[in-house]
Order: structure tokens, then C-alpha cells, then sequence
């Protein structure tokens, strides 16, 4: 038993112990207020901008049908020539961007094997713009061709963009359903062999397709592939096109046969890729759109615009579909549709009056999509497919190929007002040196969309937006089509470099 001396001792220390404790407590949670002194060093790093590199466009060629020889159910012949129009805005050495001028790119032929009448109508375009030595700025340009047929089988006009290679790309349309022929075109401007994959995507989802994988495509050469022989009776594909080695252009021609009469026929761009937001310019309605009843097939009826929608992930998305006027004369139309995830959906777009619009894609989940109308006349009947595609940059090239009536459409889905200056190009080899012609200026909203008729067979310089997504659409009686304009690849973008 303690004595009261050391109960006094053990009081003592206590405290002394539970003072201490408390200084050390105190001391902890004034370090963790007061903010140390920290030394930092960023790593070493650089910010290199590689030479741009030669700038190249391929052109898909002309128009072609199957079964020409009956006794080749699957071989390809062309029924005909496209036009081509192209042109480049190039830097010389030692020059700025202010400093470019117009310039031709060097044009050759791709070898295109599996087309039997080849050597008479034409083969698929290289263009070529190369890199003069000492160049600090990446050439522009742009091409696009166009052919008009009217055949017994093939009619209607088909315009497509000259494209940049790519190692995966997307084509949104096409049908392989009764009446209906779709050939994917492959287009191989590298020096090495690509081997292409095609993932194919439908109403019921993704498509059990032997012999979609592993195709090659030699350097500086075509393939064209049947889809009907991959999958068959198909209303609404959907094509994910990969490849490894050489990178390729990747094109889808779809064309239509209603009973004996020739229906349309048009040439399918590679749509921008999975986004969650997806933006279409130049959706042209030439009429009103009949009812969006479902037909016993269980697609929609002919005549009926509609945006074809694929989520290629693995959850289903909410899409908000938006359609608005280019002259702001009908208000804007949108829709809500849940959309499941690996199945193609077509939603119709009714209730629009002829005009010219863009539609807007906005969802939870990332999509591609394109959108389809059609149209009648003395002529015959056609269709056209407008593509999704990604903004531009503040400057870009426009090529103006021979066809009805072209209108350049202008969607600015910047946040702030934006003027562009269009100024076309005037002047050829045989009239003198090509200059700059007098610009034509176009003041657009922010999330408006403006329109300009352009000239035929020529090129303009477009320049004063920062975002900016763009096409081309052509209409005349019973004739539609219309392509979309893209950005060059970042092939040349500044990367920072951490050394060791």
C-alpha cells in the first residue's frame, strides 16, 4: 500500500506525463495547420514540334456494280468516270503560315485489282502535297469527286471527299437488305501491306461476318468487299473498320434498286468516332416526310429521314436528338430515345418542312451516328447519307467538285460569334499564276448554322472559326449527295519530351 508520499510522487508524475502528452498532441495538430516548407522540381522537360510531314488524300474512285458476268456473282466492274477537283494551300521554305500560297498536289493512280474495267474508267487517287526542306507549317488540302450515273441498274449522283488514311474509322450507313447493294472500299496509299479488320454492327447487333478479318491490302492499291457477302440481309449497318500495318481510307458505296428502276446510289464517308456528342451538318429535305410507321420488315418506310445511331460500348445511353434550321425560319425539333448498347437504331426525323438543317447528338455514352434523306424528281429518284464529323480548326480548305447546285454549311459550335472569310481560288496553269480571289465574309451564331453557294470545279480558303464543323451538299431534280469536310490528322502536333 502507497504511503501519502508516494501517492503524491505518482500524482506528480501523472500530471507531468499527461502535460507532456498534451504539448506533444498540441505540437502535431499545429504542424498539420502550419504548412512545412516543401521543395519541388519539375522534370526536365521539352516541347519538340516534329517537321510536318507530306500531306495525302485518296480519292475512292468511280462507281461500281456487281454481277455484270453472270457467271461472277461477286465481280466488280466501274460504270464510269468521277470528276475530280483538288487543290493545296502550301507553306514555301522559310515561310509562315501568312506566307502560304495555292498550289496543285501531285496526282497518281492507286492499282485497283479487283475492278474489271479499271484501266478504262479510272482507278482511285493519290494525292500528294510534299514538304519543301526548311517548311515550320503543315500544308492544307482537300479534293473531292463526283460522278452521276444512270444506268439500268445504278442511278443518281454519288460525291465523296478525298480522305486521309487512318487505322480505324467508322462507316455509318448502307444496306444489304433486299434491293439494297453496299461494297466497302479500301484504299491503301502506304508503302506497307495493311491488314484490315471489318467489325460489322446490325438490328440485332453485332454480326457473326466469316471473312471479315484479316484482309490485306497491298501498298498503293483498292480491295473492295461485298458486305452482302459478309452479312447479309442487313437494313441498317454499321462497319468498324481496323487495320494493322499500312493505315487505309475506308468508303462505303450504297446504291438501290426499287423493282427494275434504278433508286439512288451515293459514296459514304468514314463518320467521326465514338463521342458523346455528335454534330451533322447540311441534313438536306427536299419533301415532307411521310409517317414514321414502321414497315412490316420492321424498318422505316422509304422516303423517311431518319439518323442511324450505334453505342459501341457496353451500356446503354440516353440521346438527345436535335434538329435545327440553317436560316433559323423553323424552330428547332429534338428528341429523347434510349438507345442499347451493340444494336443500330434508326431514329426518324418527321415533322420537317423542306429546308436545310443540322441535327446534334448529345449522350451519356460515347456513339458514332449519320443521317440519311432522300429525294424525287423528273429525273429519277436518289438519296444522300450525311456523315457526323469532327470541328475544324480556324482555317481549312474547301474543293468544289462538278455537281447541282453546291451549298457550303457552316455549323459554329463555338460559344461565341464567329465570321468566316471565304476566299476562293482564282487563276489556273493556263490562265496564270492561281491567286487569291475576292473573299466573301458570313457572320454565324454561336450553335447556328449558316449556308453559301459555292462555284463548281473550284477551291476556297476558309478562315475565322474555331469550331467549326463542315459540309458540302449538292441538289438538283432527283439528284442528292453531299460529303463532309475534315480535319487533317495531328500528324505533325508539338509533344513534350521528358528525358531521363
Amino acid at each position: 500500500m502507497l504511503s501519502k508520499r508516494g501517492i503524491a510522487l505518482f500524482g506528480a508524475r501523472a500530471l507531468a506525463g499527461a502535460v507532456g502528452l498534451t504539448v506533444v498532441v498540441v505540437g502535431l495538430g499545429a504542424a498539420a495547420i502550419v504548412p512545412w516548407p516543401t521543395v519541388e522540381t519539375a522534370p526536365a522537360s521539352v516541347v519538340v514540334s516534329p517537321t510536318p510531314g507530306e500531306q495525302q488524300r485518296v480519292c475512292p474512285g468511280p462507281l461500281l456494280t456487281l454481277a455484270e458476268d453472270s457467271t461472277q456473282a461477286q465481280a466488280v466492274s466501274s460504270v464510269g468516270s468521277a470528276d475530280a477537283v483538288y487543290a493545296a494551300h502550301a507553306a514555301v521554305s522559310g515561310a509562315d503560315a501568312s506566307e502560304q500560297g495555292w498550289a496543285d498536289p501531285d496526282v497518281s493512280p492507286l492499282a485497283a485489282p479487283d475492278n474489271a474495267k479499271g484501266d478504262a474508267d479510272g482507278a482511285p487517287l493519290l494525292l500528294r502535297v510534299p514538304v519543301e526542306a526548311g517548311v515550320s507549317v503543315a500544308s492544307l488540302v482537300s479534293g473531292s469527286q463526283s460522278e452521276t450515273a444512270a444506268g439500268e441498274t445504278l442511278g443518281g449522283l454519288a460525291v465523296a471527299a478525298c480522305a486521309e488514311a487512318a487505322g480505324d474509322s467508322w462507316l455509318v450507313g448502307g444496306s444489304t437488305d433486299i434491293g439494297r447493294t453496299s461494297l466497302v472500299l479500301l484504299s491503301n496509299p502506304t508503302t506497307v501491306t495493311a491488314t484490315v479488320d471489318l467489325t460489322v454492327f446490325g438490328e440485332t447487333g453485332q454480326v457473326d461476318a466469316p471473312g471479315s478479318t484479316g484482309i490485306l491490302v497491298q501498298p498503293g492499291s483498292q480491295r473492295i468487299v461485298s458486305l452482302a457477302g459478309l452479312a447479309p440481309n442487313l437494313r441498317s449497318p454499321v462497319v468498324h473498320v481496323q487495320s494493322r500495318g499500312g493505315q487505309v481510307t475506308a468508303d462505303l458505296q450504297q446504291s438501290i434498286v426499287r423493282g427494275i428502276a434504278p433508286g439512288g446510289v451515293d459514296l459514304i464517308g468514314a463518320s467521326s468516332g465514338p463521342g458523346r456528342t455528335q454534330t451533322i451538318a447540311g441534313l438536306l429535305i427536299t419533301a415532307a416526310a411521310p409517317e414514321a410507321a414502321p414497315t412490316e420488315a420492321g424498318g422505316l418506310p422509304d422516303g423517311v429521314p431518319s439518323v442511324r445511331v450505334l453505342v459501341p460500348g457496353k451500356q446503354p445511353a440516353t440521346v438527345e436528338v436535335g434538329v435545327t434550321s440553317a436560316d433559323g425560319s423553323t424552330p428547332g425539333t429534338s428528341v429523347q430515345v434510349e438507345i442499347q448498347p451493340g444494336i443500330t437504331t434508326e431514329v426518324p426525323l418527321t415533322g420537317l418542312a423542306p429546308g436545310m438543317y443540322s441535327a446534334a447528338l448529345v449522350s451519356d455514352q460515347p456513339l458514332v451516328a449519320a443521317a440519311q434523306s432522300s429525294t424525287a424528281g423528273d429525273a429519277g429518284r436518289d438519296f444522300a447519307w450525311f456523315t457526323a464529323s469532327g470541328t475544324l480548326d480556324d482555317e481549312f480548305l474547301v474543293s468544289v467538285v462538278t455537281g447541282p447546285a453546291p451549298i457550303l454549311v457552316l455549323v459554329n459550335t463555338g460559344r461565341s460569334a464567329a465570321t468566316y472569310t471565304v476566299s476562293p481560288r482564282t487563276g489556273t496553269p493556263t490562265t496564270g499564276t492561281p491567286t487569291m480571289g475576292t473573299p466573301t465574309t458570313v457572320s454565324v451564331a454561336a450553335g447556328r448554322t449558316a449556308t453559301l453557294p459555292l462555284t463548281a470545279a473550284g477551291s476556297y480558303l476558309v478562315s475565322g472559326g474555331s469550331s467549326t464543323v463542315a459540309s458540302v451538299t449538292y441538289a438538283g431534280d432527283g439528284l442528292m449527295a453531299s460529303f463532309p469536310l475534315s480535319q487533317a490528322g495531328p500528324l505533325a502536333a508539338p509533344i513534350r519530351v521528358y528525358p531521363h
